[in-house]
């Protein structure tokens, strides 16, 4: 938890004293007419969703900084706890893992690594975690359409039973891929297919538009990517599920330093959320990142779509 004094303190410090004269107009304090400054990370899901907290807050009178993009996960995480942003939105495994370095300690159960990374930032930091969207943007494992059709593999489980069975399986990863323990690690030993790795061919092959499209021809049975990348969609790829959440887990959830987060506020911001559910995300990413629009307009469009404004 921070001790010094915040530029935060500061205005509330003066407003006490003229309360009666400032009530519902000073700046950073929400009521519909405060001023908050965004932040977000340099890729195009982030871009959408910063987009999205700026058009729900202007559409509730509130003032807006747009300071989006900050830059990575270090450069977001230092502008929100220095105060030189109020919010961005934060996935929640990145919270627990890198910001809070739980890097022992993976938790598999969605509601309760909220609930861990929440409680943890608030004391912390006095920041706040709102609630997270409905899609996870973590890595997932791709298929070819036809090779899931004939063996039937949908899961993970299936897959290990499928490779312990015999069958041999084509898998295009990145040797980085291979040695995170985030990403790839154990998971033969999780899956408990280890035994049978002789079935199991890897092709060496980085995480983007090239893998991808490899499992997309045929050239081979699986790869890599994440949940949201517009790929999936763009190369009508099939997805093995995680059923028993070896990856890491990443919701999206907007983060909010306390001293500006009134009732209004978080209303506001949470609001969309239970919208974002997986293929949205897929579908509006496609529309920055494959034909080419505006993220503002993309985040604006949906937003009205949807009735949020």
């Amino acid at each position: 938890m921070r001790t010094s004094p915040t530029r935060r303190d500061v205005l509330k410090g003066v407003g006490a004293g003229a309360a009666a004269s400032t009530a519902g107009c000073m700046s950073l304090l929400g009521g519909g007419t405060g001023t908050v400054a965004i932040g977000g990370k340099q890729f195009t899901e982030q871009l959408i969703l910063s987009n999205i907290s700026k058009h729900l807050l202007e559409s509730n009178d509130f003032e807006v900084d747009s300071k989006f993009p900050v830059g990575g996960n270090t450069a977001n995480h230092k502008a929100l706890t220095n105060d030189r942003v109020d919010h961005y939105w934060e996935y929640t495994g990145t919270g627990w893992n890198y910001h809070l370095g739980n890097t022992d300690e993976k938790i598999r159960d969605p509601q309760k690594l909220h609930e861990k990374v929440n409680e943890a930032y608030q004391e912390e930091y006095g920041i706040e975690w709102l609630q997270t969207a409905e899609f996870n943007n973590t890595y997932v494992v791709t298929a070819n359409q036809q090779w899931q059709e004939e063996t039937g593999v949908e899961t993970m489980s299936d897959l290990a039973e499928h490779i312990n069975a015999g069958n041999e399986v084509t898998w295009a990863v990145s040797q980085e891929y291979i040695n995170n323990p985030t990403a790839f690690g154990n998971m033969p030993d999780f899956y408990e297919y280890r035994e049978n790795m002789d079935n199991v061919t890897y092709e060496k092959m980085a995480i983007g538009t090239i893998n991808y499209k490899a499992v997309s021809n045929g050239d081979v049975d699986l790869g890599v990517g994440f949940a949201t990348n517009p790929n999936i969609k763009k190369f009508d790829l099939a997805t093995v599920e995680d059923d028993e959440n070896w990856f890491v887990i990443y919701y999206p959830a907007p983060v909010v330093d306390s001293d500006v987060l009134t009732d209004e506020v978080k209303q506001v911001l949470n609001e969309p959320t239970s919208a974002l559910d997986t293929q949205t995300m897929i579908d509006l990413n496609a529309r920055v990142s494959i034909d080419k629009e505006d993220p503002s307009a993309v985040a604006e469009d949906w937003l009205t779509s949807e009735g949020f404004l």
